[in-house]
């Protein structure tokens, strides 16, 4: 059995072709929803990516969106396992249009498309209120000189990944919305758990944009701004389904770095 990876856009932007073939002899390639949308929503990379994947029947193994993983949990209070445990059992091959640079999409899928974003416009504000929470967790994130500033950001990032007991407090006080069923209590949830990855990386995210910002988002947020926060939204979704798998293929560094605190001993693929 081949192990898996998830990949993400970076990796695969960053690779040559010939890096991805090899990598894909040794190893079943993991592309979630969150990867062909961003493929197929690039005129501009999409023919450049989509033409590294061997030319074949199910050049990748599709997985959902950490989402679809949250809601198993919450519905079945049990950890959700691998996402390739959940890959989509379906024969496929890309579409050869894919290639063309003058590739339309069709309305389906453009609807498909559409669809995503407004999802990811919902995850941007959820991101943002989780940001302007970011004080209460981290209160001297940005007190003294940039020299102590980054010594504490260091520690708030190792908090975030070392001290469960705080992360499984501050999950206590999340509740479902109304009308859904109540989340799994805290002393069973564990680092294997979406739930758990998904409070860690969001924590992570929002510091990142806090103090990126220096504690004051720009108002209103200009389309530059905007689309780094979506950009961010889709990177988080990345690196918690590679938590969970055990095996990330990522060339951002932020990420990199968060990985090395969050999995020291899984798979990373740089």
């Amino acid at each position: 059995m081949r192990p898996t990876v998830v990949l993400d856009k970076s990796f695969l932007q960053g690779s040559k072709a010939v890096t991805i073939y090899e990598m894909a002899k040794s190893h079943r390639l993991l592309m979630s929803d969150a990867l062909f949308y961003e493929l197929i929503s690039d005129p501009k990379g999409r023919a450049l990516c989509f033409a590294k994947f061997p030319k074949k029947e199910n050049p990748v193994d599709l997985i959902g969106d950490p989402g679809g993983l949250l809601r198993r949990e919450v519905q079945t209070h049990t950890p959700c396992g691998k996402p390739s445990d959940h890959c989509e059992n379906i024969h496929f091959q890309f579409n050869a249009t894919l290639l063309r640079d003058d590739y339309q999409l069709p309305p389906d899928m453009a609807a498909t498309v559409l669809e995503h974003t407004e999802e990811l416009r919902s995850d941007v504000a959820s991101y943002l209120d989780t940001v302007r929470l970011t004080p209460t967790f981290f209160p001297d994130i940005l007190k003294g000189n940039d020299a102590s500033r980054a010594i504490a950001r260091q520690e708030a990032e190792r908090a975030v990944a070392e001290e469960t007991d705080n992360l499984l407090s501050f999950y206590r006080l999340l509740n479902s919305p109304p009308g859904e069923p109540s989340l799994p209590p805290a002393d069973i949830v564990t680092c294997d758990w979406a739930l758990f990855r998904w409070l860690q990386v969001k924590l992570l995210f929002a510091l990142d944009v806090y103090c990126r910002y220096s504690g004051k988002l720009p108002e209103p947020l200009s389309t530059k701004v905007y689309e780094r926060l979506e950009h961010d939204v889709l990177d988080a979704q990345y690196l918690i389904l590679g938590l969970l798998e055990g095996a990330f293929a990522t060339r951002e560094k932020k990420l990199q770095r968060w990985w090395r605190l969050l999995s020291p001993m899984g798979a990373l693929h740089d």
